[in-house]
């Protein structure tokens, strides 16, 4: 049977199982069953359950492995091995691997875990984590902290991308901190200027926009500018200087106006 990479396993096995019926071969199918038993547990995760159980090696048997010919040969000797009376001897990886019907069921059942999964390709290090927490964990602990990683990661991801954009904005070093909250930040962009000084720095702009409050003190509020009433002498306060103080005191510049 040629190797069809479009069929799905279940029509492959289907087919396999006909042709081995039609044929009279209980031979071969004995062998389809513990090729499917095989394919199953090493998706499932049993496999790498059992793996774990009798000391095998477990990196056969991995989430993110391909299902290969050696993959179904590795947990055949694992069954084995288990249990020396049994009839596990076979598929071999030879045997999949000289045989189109074998080896196209194989390759659907790799093709069709890769599909309901779809991970983003993982680095040797991501790859490297997999293989220490599954010599621990089950394989749905396994799974769990895979998520959590993964998390992990995109949380990190944006965790550099908003460290980035602040450090470009304002020169804000977020990685200094251990901990920061949206209060430490607002307190670095505005140099350092915490709630209650920005509420200190708010009264003062008040006052210097309260005519009734300076003409007690000759002066008045006048186009932005702080200066002595009725002259053309040096400003106390310009507006230029008038606005930062507003702005540092958390509001609006363009709110000035004066207060009679």
């Amino acid at each position: 049977m040629p190797e069809d990479r479009t069929m799905m396993s279940t029509e492959i096995i289907t087919t396999l199982r006909q042709q081995a019926r039609d044929n009279g071969s209980e031979t071969r199918l004995r062998t389809l069953d513990r090729l499917e038993e095989a394919c199953d547990d090493i998706v499932s995760g049993k496999a790498l359950d059992l793996a774990r159980k009798h000391g095998w090696d477990v990196s056969f048997f991995l989430p993110h492995r391909r299902l290969v010919p050696n993959s179904v040969d590795q947990y055949r000797k694992m069954r084995k091995y288990a249990d020396p009376k049994s009839d596990w001897t076979g598929p071999t990886k030879d045997t999949i691997a000289h045989d189109d019907g074998l080896k196209g069921y194989v390759a659907a059942r790799d093709i069709e875990r890769d599909q309901a999964r779809r991970p983003p390709r993982r680095a040797t290090k991501a790859r490297k984590v997999d293989e220490i927490i599954a010599a621990k964990l089950d394989f749905n602990e396994l799974q769990t902290v895979r998520a959590a990683l993964e998390q992990g990661r995109q949380a990190k991801l944006k965790f550099d991308t908003l460290a980035a954009f602040f450090h470009k904005l304002s020169a804000v070093d977020l990685k200094q901190y251990d901990t920061f909250s949206y209060e430490d930040v607002a307190k670095s962009i505005r140099g350092q200027i915490s709630g209650d000084d920005r509420e200190v720095l708010s009264h003062l702009a008040d006052r210097l926009q309260d005519n009734q409050l300076l003409v007690e003190m000759g002066l008045v509020f006048r186009n932005g500018r702080v200066k002595m009433d009725f002259s053309p002498g040096t400003d106390l306060v310009k507006p230029a200087e008038l606005r930062v103080l507003v702005r540092l005191a958390g509001l609006d510049p363009d709110s000035l106006v004066s207060v009679n």
